[in-house]
């Protein structure tokens, strides 16, 4: 699959992720990509498992579900692929949307629950309005269609997370402290 534009999902396969609206959506993906230059990874387990790899595998043979992989394997992953899809509308904070930013790839992803917080669409990723196939499509489009764009907001991702690694916070602490201390010191 090196050659094909890879996508990635990392998640529960439950109705509440989302995979009810991927499944149609991807009907109308498939009216205006060529699916034949996709690769759709999917990552984890649940009670549709059978069914997504059924559907997905009717408009492109290159849907791979790897089920459920060690938290260890996904860095290693999102790496290598070249998009990182939700479709979940119900997400906090959603960790796989930092990891793929830490990666270095964009995430494409409804404009709902908590992944607003992390994702300015057209700089890290993009969001499409929720249950709107259409909008899904026309912006999976362009993300598939412009690894520049995909190069550019995977690199704005890495910028948005670099807060996020264990040594800054520990700095950031360390400098609030500081700063108390010196308050205290003042009085």
């Amino acid at each position: 699959i090196e050659q094909k534009v890879k996508l990635i999902f990392i998640g529960r396969l439950t109705p509440d992720k989302g995979w009810n609206f991927t499944l149609k959506a991807f009907s109308r993906v498939a009216e205006i990509i060529n699916l034949e230059q996709i690769a759709l990874i999917i990552v984890g387990g649940g009670e549709m498992s059978a069914e997504i790899v059924q559907e997905l595998s009717k408009l492109t043979p290159h849907t791979y579900l790897l089920g459920r992989i060690s938290p260890a394997e996904i860095p290693q992953l999102l790496a290598n692929s070249d998009l990182h899809i939700t479709t979940s509308e119900k997400e906090t904070r959603g960790l796989t949307i930092l990891e793929a930013f830490a990666a270095g790839i964009p995430v494409l992803a409804p404009d709902a629950g908590g992944v607003v917080e992390n994702i300015v669409s057209g700089e890290n990723g993009l969001l499409y309005t929720p249950q709107d196939q259409e909008d899904f499509a026309q912006k999976l489009k362009l993300l598939a269609e412009n690894p520049s764009l995909r190069k550019e907001m995977g690199e704005k991702g890495k910028d948005c997370v670099k807060d996020y690694d264990w040594e800054q916070i520990v700095n950031n602490l360390v400098d609030i402290w500081q700063e108390e201390l010196e308050k205290q010191l003042s009085y």
